[in-house]
């Protein structure tokens, strides 16, 4: 799967999630298992940006060090 389908599907699952969890705190029904879920699947999501943006720092850090060394 490519990364784009899996944040496109991420995104459409936590949308998901929210409706769930604000249909049950309307109810007046425990969410503790959706709530878990929906943590674990942000955290998923905005792993790939924090990845990306990472791997251009230290880029951005290697080419500083090669000028002053």
């Amino acid at each position: 799967m490519s990364k784009i389908k899996l944040l496109h599907n991420l995104k459409k699952e936590i949308k998901r999630l929210n409706n769930d969890i604000d249909l049950k705190i309307i109810k007046g029904l425990p969410y503790k298992a959706e709530a878990r879920r929906h943590r674990f699947l942000v955290s998923q999501f905005y792993g790939f940006y924090e990845e990306k943006k990472i791997n251009w720092f230290r880029k951005t850090l290697h080419v500083f060090a090669s000028f002053i060394l």
